[in-house]
């Protein structure tokens, strides 16, 4: 469902004027930092390939309306990488948007391979469960969730992106606002560590 969801949004762009060559070529700008098709390398940065594409337009467009968007080394201190996503979404149209997002959503997700504290992680599954499944549909690792993978993605981004919805640093529905508030920090790092176990 999700991958025929990708191709008619691939095609809509292709209608729009972005052809699927420009779209390859635009993505080895976005793989340079996101990892081969969208696939991380990076502890501080997420993986895109397989992500939903209705998630990953609306996260791409968050950053035209004014989500602030640090530096990938001030994120992590990895100083290999630099880029801005401020920057790089102004350099792009809608439809470019769009066409890279149906891209990206037509890839498989690959989960990272990483470490993980499995008490911790047994401790975020049950708080996943009363919290977050509603929304973040079979542990976070749904496909056709149009709220995005969390299962298998890079711990030190997703501590760090639960700590920014936290905070209100970014845009959430009213019903993750009200539950990541009522959450300490010893439940934000099990939440990471249990999707962290998702491999």
């Amino acid at each position: 469902m999700k991958k025929a969801m990708a191709m008619v949004l691939l095609l809509g762009g292709m209608q729009a004027g972005v052809a699927q060559a420009a779209v390859e070529e635009m993505a080895k700008e976005c793989d340079a930092c996101h990892g081969p098709k969208g696939i991380s390398l990076s502890q501080a940065i997420p993986t895109i390939g397989g992500l939903p594409a209705v998630n990953l337009g609306e996260q791409m467009r968050t950053y035209l309306e004014g989500r602030p968007a640090k530096r990938v080394n001030q994120v992590s201190g990895d100083t290999s990488k630099a880029g801005d996503m401020t920057q790089v979404m102004k350099s792009l149209s809608d439809a470019q948007i769009d066409a890279l997002a149906a891209y990206y959503a037509a890839l498989p997700f690959v989960p990272a391979k990483q470490p993980f504290d499995g008490a911790k992680a047994a401790a975020g599954k049950a708080l996943h469960q009363a919290k977050c499944e509603k929304c973040h549909t079979g542990g976070g690792r749904n496909p056709d969730d149009e709220s995005s993978l969390l299962g298998g993605q890079m711990k030190e981004y997703l501590l760090y992106s639960l700590h920014e919805f936290r905070e209100g640093k970014r845009d959430v529905d009213k019903s993750m606002n009200k539950a990541l508030a009522a959450m300490s920090e010893a439940d934000l790092a099990a939440l990471a560590e249990y999707y962290a176990s998702l491999q």
